[in-house]
């Protein structure tokens, strides 16, 4: 049995932090007042010092969902006083949702923690999550899809992209809870218990304790499913590289060698291909890629819808675009932003509304846009852009610049990691963005250890 990543001790992993870190950098440390965030902020305050090129920061989230989060949330701004450390709090106001409640907290909190990584202009924003948390993460995500073929089964990635701007940090994904809660007394620091990690009514509770009745996590099956899962990743990034264009960000194109070779690399890249084109979060699901990768492998044209793309085999190869259905026009307020359907971010700067929706499709216009390409695909690819409207007059400030459809800004979204590029797909993320134009990714802050150089 072949041996795993060796467990830090919070000490070893907070040092190596700092020293794979590039310098200057400002880390903002999220901590709830638990063991583990409390850990990582002693811990690291403890290697810090004047002159190193770091700062640190720390900021609480107050969920508001028991009585006691906001005293818990000042009692972190009077730990952060005593070490030096500036220290944010935000609240998640308003109404709290009746279910998913677990989901949608997490959502604000990283919001929260965005906003404030935003005005300080942090470098990187640094999470207490432990083995203990990966080991809890894998099982439930094992126990929705079994199989060597299960991505989840890499569990958390030590660094994850939020929003394609600011990268998140988890030092202590090779430290345990035990070993912190140890560090923590030897420092004669306290730490707050939150009720909710022993409510069976959480999924994550429940998991933890069924875990705490088995052996011990297997940390070199994680490695070395994060391995499997980062090659796998590399190789569907080398296959769009070399037998793929994007057209105008809505007609992709795969050449017929690229249709080859191995299985498991052309579904990777076709399920994350398919969700970018069909503005989908998450990549196509199992069952909708058996089904393409068996008219694929059949080798006949013709056509397949799935995920809301079709998938129409040429002799010259297979093109993929967005169905033409259920593409909704949508009003975008001045001053306003929006998600259009889930391909595009729309920014208004006029003083008037306007709308976006389907380009209705002109035949010459579709030739001209997409020229050597089938007139029946090129037609569908017009359809699938964004065009843009004023819904009111414009005003005279408008009338004396340019017109609000040209001054709109449209910015193609990657639906499957706009919110959050786990390191494991980097190299691919990198490769769509350079294929549909999106902005450069801010550079990984430490080192990449989980590919070779």
């Amino acid at each position: 049995m072949t041996a795993g990543p060796k467990i830090l001790s919070p000490e070893q992993a907070a040092e190596r932090l700092i020293a794979d870190i590039a310098r200057p950098a400002r880390l903002l440390v999220a901590v709830s007042g638990g063991s583990d965030s409390t850990g990582l902020l002693i811990a690291l305050s403890n290697f810090i010092s004047d002159g190193s090129g770091l700062s640190l920061f720390a900021a609480t989230i107050d969920h508001a969902l028991r009585p006691e989060s906001a005293d818990e949330a000042r009692a972190v701004a009077a730990l952060c006083g005593k070490l030096g450390i500036p220290h944010f709090i935000r609240r998640w106001e308003g109404e709290k949702p009746p279910t998913g409640v677990s989901a949608a907290a997490r959502e604000a909190r990283y919001r929260l923690l965005m906003d404030v990584a935003d005005a300080i202009d942090a470098t990187a924003i640094v999470t207490g999550h432990t083995i203990d948390d990966q080991a809890e993460t894998i099982a439930m995500r094992a126990a929705r899809n079994e199989g060597e073929e299960n991505s989840g089964l890499a569990g958390m990635a030590q660094a994850v992209l939020l929003d394609r701007r600011r990268w998140l940090l988890r030092p202590f994904l090779g430290s345990r809870r035990a070993d912190i809660r140890d560090f923590l007394t030897r420092q004669r620091q306290g730490w707050i218990d939150d009720p909710s990690n022993i409510d069976p009514h959480y999924e994550r509770v429940r998991v933890r304790g069924q875990l705490e009745q088995e052996s011990p996590f297997d940390t070199a099956a994680q490695a070395l499913a994060a391995a499997r899962r980062t090659a796998l990743s590399d190789e569907a990034a080398r296959l769009l590289r070399e037998h793929v264009t994007i057209a105008h960000g809505v007609l992709a194109h795969i050449d017929p060698v690229g249709l080859q070779g191995d299985a498991a690399v052309r579904r990777h890249a076709l399920s994350l291909l398919a969700a970018v084109l069909g503005g989908r979060a998450h990549a196509l699901g199992s069952d909708s890629l058996d089904r393409v990768m068996a008219f694929l492998d059949g080798g006949q044209p013709g056509r397949i819808t799935a995920g809301r793309v079709i998938f129409d085999r040429r002799r010259d190869g297979l093109y993929l675009v967005r169905e033409n259905r259920g593409i909704l026009p949508l009003h975008v307020p001045p001053g306003g932003t929006v998600i259009w359907d889930g391909r595009y971010r729309i920014t208004n700067p006029a003083s008037a509304d306007i709308v976006v929706g389907p380009t209705a499709p002109d035949r010459d216009e579709a030739l001209a846009l997409f020229p050597d390409v089938p007139p029946a695909i090129a037609m569908r690819a017009v359809a699938a852009m964004p065009f843009i409207e004023s819904n009111a007059l414009l005003s005279t400030e408008d009338r004396q610049n340019k017109g609000v459809a040209e001054r709109s800004i449209v910015q193609p979204l990657l639906a499957p990691f706009d919110r959050f590029l786990p390191q494991f797909e980097l190299t691919l993320g990198i490769q769509f963005a350079v294929l549909l134009g999106c902005d450069v990714f801010p550079r990984l802050p430490v080192k990449d250890s989980s590919r070779k150089r």
